[in-house]
């Protein structure tokens, strides 16, 4: 079996709309391409990274963190980051989940605005 390490971003948005907007691809990135002021997404943009390939993203919009149980390998990465929030002091609920293979995003980070809150909780390993 094979390892990958996944880079794992939990938050909270006021709606689905709202986090849906800010995760999903920008469909003017590729007929503007070549700006360094053009992102591929939202996400993108908070991460100061114009592209990578969102095939490598998985992300939802969920009631709470035990809806996420049916994602990609969730069976091997969940019960480790369910420990992770145990240990974290959260001052919101959690609704929204992001994972996106290491490497992806260079310097992954936290990212709080009045609107929503994204907590980046580092990267979990699991066997494909």
């Amino acid at each position: 079996m094979d390892r990958q390490v996944l880079d794992f971003w939990v938050g909270n948005f006021r709606t689905e709309e709202d986090f849906f907007q800010f995760v999903e691809e920008d469909e003017n990135y590729y007929i503007e391409e070549e700006s360094d002021d053009n992102y591929i997404s939202k996400f993108a943009e908070s991460q100061d990274t114009i592209w990578f390939d969102q095939d490598l993203m998985e992300y939802g919009f969920e009631q709470s963190i035990q809806h996420f149980s049916e994602y990609s390998f969730a069976e091997q990465w969940l019960p480790v980051l369910f420990n992770r929030l145990n240990e974290m002091n959260f001052k919101f609920d959690i609704n929204s989940l992001v994972f996106v293979s290491q490497g992806q995003i260079p310097k992954p980070k936290s990212v709080e605005t009045d609107d929503f809150s994204l907590t980046y909780v580092g990267g979990i390993e699991f066997e494909y």
